[in-house]
């Protein structure tokens, strides 16, 4: 595999129109390269970043091919580090945050969305960027009741015990005294430039993410959402403790479950989870989301196909086939909150969120 073979493959045919502000793709991969490099192609732009995390147990061969890739195009890094990840989650914000650190460093993206391998983005380019400007700096990050059996009660989870802070001198005695929210999310969020800025240099996540390593399943559901949701840390972009007890939804990912087979034709489940078909094709062009999940490419490529053939045309050939209310977005709670937090209005009124506990 060659970089000329890379470039004719990925690199858009012509010049792309100038976006507002780039992107940045952080991904954990195991496999299945040729729909990783379908996704990198359909969200290409100059100003977008890709940073790879391979897991330890995948194939050299997969390492080999991201590292090409690492060294042919410009904005594409691969994490050194590799973890081994497992399907209960373990290593997988270390595995993150690590891109996270290593896309800190790079300047013109302005929102960061957190991928696993078979997450499919369903919005152009110039969409994902329409979608985060109405965030305007808010992030989208899902959050609900953590069950109790998910995390240790005998831990320490206040900040001066896990050591948050890098300099305890300029944070204030309300950051040190804050104890962590501990709810849970879905690993696929979406974090503002300044929460990463704040997460790589104001703060140290390590012995967090190695005390929430420990949990016997889910630990990656933990990390982001305890950080969104606790006040007193202050993380830019954050959302509220006070709706912790809510399903607060979010628009990063759609995903379907089979106890909600009322609401979407699945052709296939793999660990419950909807597997997406060609049938579900019309109904992803239309979501609200950044992303679905999952395609599965052994089972149905042809999804993934037309998907990308559907955000090319909407890239390069400007084709509408549906309308973006943007209003929609402006209007999360999250975004009214953040909105309000920046700019207090006297008038505004919180309201917690109730969105689909089965997600």
């Amino acid at each position: 595999m060659t970089c000329k073979e890379v470039k004719a493959r990925i690199l858009p045919p012509r010049s792309l129109k100038k976006l507002e502000f780039g992107v940045a793709h952080a991904r954990i991969v195991y496999e299945s390269y040729e729909f990783i490099e379908d996704e990198i192609r359909s969200s290409y732009h100059p100003q977008n970043f890709f940073c790879f995390s391979v897991d330890k147990k995948a194939k050299e061969d997969l390492y080999s091919k991201i590292s090409t890739l690492s060294k042919c195009l410009p904005n594409v890094i691969i994490n050194p580090m590799r973890y081994s990840i497992s399907s209960g989650g373990r290593n997988m914000n270390q595995a993150h945050y690590d891109c996270l650190k290593l896309l800190s460093k790079l300047q013109g993206w302005q929102y960061a969305i957190l991928l696993q391998n078979y997450d499919m983005m369903i919005k152009s380019v110039y969409e994902t960027v329409a979608i985060l400007h109405e965030l305007n700096g808010a992030n989208d990050i899902c959050s609900r009741p953590c069950e109790s059996r998910r995390w240790n009660h005998t831990a320490k989870w206040d900040a001066r015990s896990l050591k948050l802070f890098r300099n305890e001198s300029q944070a204030s005695a309300t950051q040190l005294a804050a104890n962590l929210t501990i709810v849970r999310h879905m690993v696929q969020s979406t974090i503002s430039r300044a929460a990463v800025e704040w997460a790589v240099k104001t703060v140290d996540l390590s012995t967090l993410i190695k005390q929430i390593n420990t949990a016997i399943y889910g630990s990656d559901e933990l990390l982001w959402a305890a950080l969104q949701m606790s006040d007193d840390l202050q993380m830019p972009g954050r959302f509220t403790q006070k709706c912790k007890q809510n399903f607060v939804p979010c628009i990063t990912r759609t995903a379907f479950w089979s106890r909600q087979k009322n609401i979407i034709r699945c052709p296939k489940y793999r660990h419950s989870v909807c597997v997406f078909g060609i049938e579900n094709l019309q109904f992803l062009s239309k979501s609200k989301t950044l992303m679905a999940n999952k395609p599965y490419p052994a089972f149905d490529y042809a999804i993934v196909d037309c998907m990308h053939e559907l955000l090319f045309n909407r890239t390069h050939l400007d084709q509408v086939d549906h309308n973006l209310d943007l209003q929609f977005y402006r209007s999360l709670e999250n975004v009214r909150y953040h909105k309000n937090l920046l700019n207090p209005n006297p008038d505004y009124k919180l309201r917690c969120p109730s969105g689909d506990k089965k997600s």
